[in-house]
Parts: C-alpha cells; structure tokens; sequence
C-alpha cells in the first residue's frame, strides 16, 4: 500500500499547510483545517493502512510549527493519526457506512463518529500535550480545546463530505435533475453571492445564511455532489476573506469573527448532510416504488394468464359444467396457496417441505388420508414455485378422486432428496388404493403434471402403475 501512503501524505501536508499559511490569530489559529477530513476520507476508502503516511505528514507539519519541540509534535501527530483512524472504522464496522452519504443513516452517523469523535479526540489530546508541556498553560486549556475543535469542526463539514462524494460512485437512483443551464445559472448565482457578500457584508452576520437557499435548490436539482462542491467554495472564500479581514465574520474582535463563521459553517454543513440523506431516502423509495409497481403490473399478468390457462385446461377434460367447476375451482384455490405461502416468505425461496405440507394440507381434512412427508433440507425459487404447487395439487387431485385417497386405508408417501449435481428427485408413492388397470392412459391431470415438469421446471417426470398402486419419479435438474 505504498502508493495510497503517498497520496494520503501528499494531501494532508498540502492542506495542513496551506491553513497555516492563513493563521487568524496567534500564529497557529487556523479556521478551518482540512487534514483531519482527509485522512478520515482516505481510512474510509483504504483502510487503516493509511497510518504510516497520516502520521509521518502531521508529523511534518507539527515539527514545522514547534521545531524546538519534537516530542510534542510526534505525540500531536500520533493524536491527529488515532482520531481518523478510530473514526473510519467506527463508521466502516459498526455502521454499515456508505461514503456516497446517500442516506440519512449516513450522514447522522457521519456526523457523530466523524465530525464529533474525530474533532473532539484531536483536540482533547492535542490540548492536553500542548498544555503538558507548557506550551499553552493549563487555565487556557478549555479555550485551546475550542480553538483546535472549531477548525476541525469546519474542515470535517466541508473538506470531508466533499472528498467522499467526488471520490466514491453515486446511487444509481432514478430522480429528475438539472439541466446544463440550470447548473450554469446556479454556478453564476454562486459567484454573484459570494462577491456581494465579500464585498459588501461587512458586519452583516446573517447576510451569508441567504446561501441557505440557493444550496438547497443546487441540493434538490443537481444532487449531494455539486451541494458539496457550492458549500465548499462558498466555504472557502468566508474563510480566506474572514483571514484577511474582509467580509461580514470580520466582527469587533477576532473572537467573534471565529465563532460567527464556524457557526454559519457548522449550520451549513450538518444541514446539508442532513437534508441531503432525507432527500436521496425519498427519492429512493420513490424509485422502489416504481419497481414494486411495475412487478405487482407483471405478476397480475402472469397470474390472470395462469387462471385463463387453468380455466382451458379444465374445460378440454370435463364432462360437464359441475366436473369443470371442481377442477377449475380446486386449481385456483391450490395457486392462491401458492401466493400466500410466498407472501408469508416475502418472495425468497421457500422450503420444500412447506410447500408440500401446504398444498397437501386440504386433502387431509377428513382424518382418513394417510400423508408421509420425508425428505433432505431443499428450497425452491419463488418464481418455480406456483408450477411446483401444481404438480403436487394434481397428484393429489388423482389420488383423491382415483388413487390411494379414493378410499380408506390408502396412503400416499412424498420423498424427495438432493444429489450431489444438484438434481432434486421427489418421489410419490401411493399404496392401499382400489386395483388399478394394468396399463397407464394418461388423463388431463397427468398430461397437465408431465407438462409443468417438463416446460415450466425443465425437468422429467415418470409415471408407472404398478399392482400395489400408482407412482411418480420426478428429477428437476436445475429446480
């Protein structure tokens, strides 16, 4: 991991200097520092391999900063390496973290293990070395706690959800968005605020909260990227303007200013991780919507062509109306099983031993049919399994009405195992039923069972007679 060490170290001690070369007040003040986002975006992306060149790069950067103090510096730069670190893989192992920060989830979380964990872990352990060794002394340790958590504040809210958005694949999910003129007016209206606000808020406070708008519409037309995109340049001119005195942060003290600009950052910044997530959270489910709209539109299709192929496979076999009425009827009841048993497993494969049991359940209502059920741990897929359920509803409609159910005493046995091809093999058996006719005709119950298995399963089915009753072996390659 050679390569991403260089990088990440190429990137924190750019940026790290870079705010120092706009200190705000006593040297090292910085209004936003960038370095702790980054690292927490590189720990996210690669993982914790990233340490080496996070600590040598801050290592750089404090030793430049207190070159007489190498001690401090190392333990400052091991801090600024720990807070990252434990952060990213806070957020990669116990949240289920998506950098894209595409849900709600995410960016409350991000906000909590980043923003907070990693700006507060900095600063106590920074703080606490800075004071130890007399560098700042321990009455103003809560105020250089405050002072290095304001700039971490700002640089995780801005620099660090712009790193993971631009540096990670969006959702693909459908939503309307803006056309190349809409984002070239929000551009141009991004520029013009910023000038005007620079150029003549001074004093005004509450002048760049009007950016609260024309974020939201760059937000809700053009997406989490080019929100974090607007926010940081807007971010970033308030800050070197704040730094050089210009613009509406530029308050009666330093103090003042500080706390104005990383108030407004802090608002604009948890705003948009925020309403950012609700967003995508709707038009997510918006989109699976859609999806549930357009399967529910092809099952009923399905389903109404399954009942007219059932109402003329139940009219080609029947010698009257009452006959067409009890085959038709027992079929759709048998499908409407089916449906149910799926809605029960919300559409994920079910087991085989609860569809048989399922479909098989009617027949045992009067006490006298004999049901032995055995078979290996096997599951079928949701969209095989209503052909399945009709195979075994027409064996047992022949058993029933012919075969082994005909009478008392008859039993009927179902066994099925899995081999190691993966073939399933499920046997029915039926014994103690009337004598049967040495030779077999098939019926429209049975012709309907070799057809399921055949085209709809891919399979073969067996049928025999034999002296002691009537059997089928069924083996579905790829069931």
């Amino acid at each position: 991991m050679f390569g991403p060490n260089i990088a990440i170290f190429v990137a924190y001690f750019l940026t790290g200097r870079l705010g120092l070369m706009l200190p705000y007040f006593e040297e090292h003040v910085t209004l936003m520092w960038a370095p702790t986002a980054i690292a927490l975006a590189g720990v996210v992306f690669a993982g914790p391999v990233l340490a080496p060149g996070i600590f040598l790069a801050s290592l750089l950067i404090n030793v430049g900063v207190e070159p007489d103090l190498p001690g401090p510096a190392a333990m400052i730069a091991a801090g600024n390496t720990l807070a990252p670190l434990a952060a990213g893989m806070l957020l990669m192992r116990t949240r289920e973290f998506r950098p894209q920060l595409d849900r709600l989830r995410d960016g409350l979380a991000y906000l909590q293990f980043g923003v907070l964990g990693a700006g507060s872990l900095t600063a106590t352990l920074g703080a606490l070395v800075l004071c130890t060794f007399g560098v700042a002394p321990w009455n103003s340790y809560w105020t250089v706690w405050f002072a290095w958590f304001g700039g971490e504040l700002a640089g995780l809210l801005i620099a660090g959800p712009l790193v993971l958005t631009w540096f990670s694949t969006p959702d693909p999910v459908e939503s309307e968005r803006a056309s190349v003129v809409e984002r070239s007016v929000l551009a141009g209206l991004t520029v013009l605020f910023l000038a005007v606000v620079l150029q003549v808020g001074e004093d005004m406070v509450s002048l760049p909260y009007g950016f609260g708008v024309l974020f939201l519409w760059i937000l809700l037309r053009s997406g989490l990227r080019e929100s974090t995109l607007a926010i940081a340049v807007v971010a970033g001119a308030l800050v070197v303007g704040t730094a050089l005195g210009m613009g509406p942060f530029v308050g009666a003290s330093p103090r003042t200013g500080m706390l104005s600009l990383w108030m407004f950052l802090a608002a604009i910044g948890g705003a948009n991780l925020v309403v950012a997530g609700l967003v995508a959270d709707r038009e997510r489910a918006l989109s699976q919507q859609r999806l549930l709209v357009a399967e529910l539109d092809h099952r009923v299709k399905n389903t109404l062509a399954s009942v007219l192929g059932l109402a003329e496979r139940s009219r080609s076999g029947s010698a009257d109306l009452d006959e067409f009425f009890d085959r038709f009827a027992g079929r759709v009841r048998a499908m409407s099983r089916t449906h149910e048993g799926l809605a029960r497993a919300k559409w994920e494969p079910m087991e085989l031993s609860a569809i048989v049991a399922a479909t098989l359940e009617p027949f045992e209502t009067d006490g006298h049919n004999q049901l032995i059920v055995s078979g290996d741990r096997a599951t079928i897929a949701a969209p095989r399994v209503a052909p399945f359920t009709m195979i075994l509803h027409e064996l047992a409609t022949n058993a029933a009405k012919h075969g082994a159910w005909s009478g008392e005493g008859g039993r009927v046995s179902v066994e099925w195992s899995r081999r190691e091809d993966g073939e399933l093999c499920l046997h029915w058996r039926e014994r103690g039923g009337p004598i049967v006719a040495s030779s077999l005709e098939p019926g429209e119950g049975l012709r309907l069972v070799q057809g399921l298995v055949g085209y709809e399963l891919g399979g073969r089915a067996t049928p025999q007679l034999y002296e002691q009753g009537f059997e089928c072996t069924m083996r579905f390659p790829d069931l």
